[in-house]
């Protein structure tokens, strides 16, 4: 593997001239240089194939843990209910899905503090990466604990995309910035300087060729971090390029984006593409001021002395038209 100019890794033998010859998106080029390099896992050959009927099953999602090793108590006991809830199911799911920021101040020690916590879970658990989980040491402790941040699957009929959603232009280097300034600057929800997320262009060339190898009558679920439409800029509730996404996924008939990172209910559709947020187990975050997209539910906000308010996980159903039945199981209220 090598880097080109702007420190963006490239397969073997890809020079950058090439690289955007291949790309569809060779506008983007300029607006997201220096962004964070990315690993891949290629589909199976198989997907080329198509895929039959959906055969229906159900999963599990737990996000934005925001684990802090020992000096929180009240995150690990959110983590270990989430991991009882799970485990007492009657209904197992196939697998858990971990939608990122896993921990809150990115170290490898946090890291396997949460891994203590989840190894009872008794379904195999797949991750993505959250900001919180990458920006202390560029995506080092993630890759080593969690593996690739970007790949894909197919299982019962469904076509499954996990993708990396909180790219940032690079506001480090040149301030001379030290990997803690960095986390904490990138962990702030708020913070002027990194900009929106993107998913960049170098995901989106490999989104294009894993697309490829699905039948368009496909049900497709996607996980991401961030929400891949625009929510609210202020708080970074924003994915810059998902157009972009959304352009590639036109002609599909069943998608469904999962994200997490907004700490509350918030669901959306634009076009055929049906989103939905994932709970946090972490803390809940308030609604915006504005953005929140029309019909969505909305959560009532939560009792502060309530050390599970607003909080919880959830189950999702996919039937055997590939279309996707989301349950809350918000630990403070009746599930919505």
């Amino acid at each position: 593997m090598k880097k080109d100019n702007d420190g963006i890794l490239l397969g073997p033998g890809v020079s950058r001239r090439d690289f955007m010859k291949m790309s569809a998106f060779t506008g983007l080029a300029a607006s997201l240089g220096g962004l964070v390099s990315l690993d891949f896992l290629s589909a199976s050959p198989a997907q080329a194939q198509g895929m039959g009927t959906v055969k229906p099953f159900t999963f599990a999602v737990m996000a934005d843990h925001h684990t802090m090793g020992p000096k929180n108590n009240y995150m690990k006991m959110r983590v270990e209910r989430c991991v009882q809830e799970v485990n007492n199911l009657s209904l197992k799911p196939d697998f858990i899905m971990s939608l990122g920021d896993v921990v809150h101040d990115g170290s490898d020690e946090q890291m396997k503090f949460f891994d203590e916590l989840i190894a009872p879970l008794k379904a195999p658990v797949k991750y993505i990466t959250g900001e919180h989980d990458w920006y202390l040491d560029m995506g080092e402790s993630y890759g080593k604990h969690y593996g690739k941040t970007t790949y894909s699957w197919d299982h019962n009929g469904v076509h499954f995309i996990a993708l990396n959603t909180v790219m940032l232009r690079d506001f480090w280097t040149a301030r001379g910035l030290t990997a803690q300034e960095r986390m904490d600057i990138a962990g702030t929800l708020n913070h002027p300087l990194p900009g929106p997320f993107h998913v960049g262009e170098k995901q989106l060339v490999w989104l294009r060729d894993d697309l490829k190898k699905v039948k368009k009558t496909t049900p497709i679920i996607i996980f991401s971090h961030s929400p891949l439409y625009y929510y609210y800029k202020p708080w970074n509730f924003w994915t810059e390029d998902a157009p972009e996404v959304h352009l590639l996924l036109e002609g599909y008939e069943h998608v469904q984006v999962i994200h997490g990172h907004v700490h509350h209910i918030v669901k959306n559709q634009i076009g055929s593409i049906k989103f939905a947020s994932s709970l946090s187990t972490g803390w809940p975050h308030p609604y915006p001021t504005s953005g929140l997209p029309a019909g969505s539910p909305k959560m009532p906000r939560a009792n502060p002395a309530n050390i599970f308010g607003g909080l919880g996980w959830d189950t999702m159903g996919v039937d055997d038209q590939g279309e996707v039945s989301v349950k809350y199981e918000e630990w403070s209220r009746v599930k919505a």
